[in-house]
């Protein structure tokens, strides 16, 4: 049901919207800095759905959120915060960032996790309370910023409403609804949570990429019992010849692959919806187990940014490297 409802929003936000977005700021020809700005007139500041299908909201939190020691968990305040829940299948993938130090040496703390069950009731009351629909429709970007200095704010809807704001020289949340943000969050990371495979127990880990030019590439790493694999690959690039290749991969580099699934949670992967764009290949890596067990996780999953390299490191290792 999630996944529908996600398509359903998505395709409704690309139906015209952008003849009601007002420039408020443009840089001129040639100009270097400046700032582009944007309203969205048809952007709702009050929405009436109940049910949220996605969540995604990060900013800095400037050096006012160092004014307050209100629900203070740590000795530093919060500096940035982004959280992240997106549906899979009847579970919901959230993922919390934070960092407690100035935002461009500060180290991130970065938690996610596979919780159980429907978390967005809470986070569509959280939306409420603060009011996150207020500067909905507005983007402002300033070229030239060495780091974002604001945040940007993605929400959706499954009848199709939903708010989005963003700004990079300014942050779009106050400290104290980045603080409620997170402790919201690390209540729902605190909960019971689905059990995902043991990446220590695999077996194989299948990729494949079908091209629309009729081309295709295809590997295997077998991994044997001594922790070392093989990595068989076929690939074919013009519709007619393929080359195929097997390749030795040492142990260090199967534990660096088995360390990246777990990080990036890429066997909780397998039932997010899709990201809505549309590309020119079509991948997908499948995880086999020891118990026989297998986990498909298709290409142009709806991830976290702070995630998103997890499919590509190891496709990179199977058709690149090795």
């Amino acid at each position: 049901m999630f996944k529908n409802l996600f398509h359903k929003n998505n395709n409704k936000q690309n139906n015209g919207e952008k003849s009601h977005v007002v420039v408020l700021k443009q840089t001129r020809p040639g100009e270097c800095g400046g700032t582009d700005a944007t309203r969205d007139t048809r952007a709702p500041r009050t929405i009436t759905s109940d049910e949220m299908i996605f969540f995604s909201a990060g900013s800095a939190l400037g050096r006012s959120a160092s004014a307050s020691n209100e629900d203070r968990e740590d000795a530093e305040p919060l500096w940035f915060v982004s959280a992240f829940a997106a549906p899979a299948g009847g579970n919901t993938f959230v993922l919390l960032e934070t960092s407690r130090g100035y935002a461009m040496y500060g180290q991130k703390d970065t938690v996610w996790a596979l919780v159980r069950g429907n978390i967005f009731p809470l986070l569509t009351e959280f939306v409420r309370a603060h009011d996150l629909a207020r500067d909905n429709g507005y983007h402002s970007r300033t070229h030239g910023l060495p780091e974002d200095f604001g945040g940007s704010v993605d929400i959706r809807y499954a009848d199709g409403e939903n708010i989005s704001f963003s700004d990079n020289q300014t942050p779009v949340l106050s400290p104290e609804e980045g603080r409620e943000m997170a402790k919201l969050f690390r209540k729902i990371l605190a909960g019971e949570k689905s059990t995902l495979p043991d990446a220590e127990a695999l077996k194989t880990i299948r990729f494949e990429e079908v091209r629309d030019s009729g081309g295709f590439t295809q590997a295997a790493l077998t991994i044997g019992a001594d922790g070392c694999g093989v990595n068989e690959k076929q690939a074919c690039y013009d519709g007619s010849r393929v080359f195929e290749s097997a390749k030795p991969v040492d142990k260090e580099t199967v534990d660096a692959i088995k360390k990246n699934i777990v990080d990036t949670g890429l066997l909780a992967w397998a039932e997010l919806p899709d990201n809505g764009y549309q590309l020119n290949e079509n991948k997908k890596l499948t995880f086999e187990f020891v118990d026989g067990s297998a986990v498909e996780v298709r290409s142009g999953r709806q991830v976290p940014d702070q995630l998103r390299s997890g499919f590509f490191n190891i496709e990179l290792e199977m058709t690149t490297k090795h």
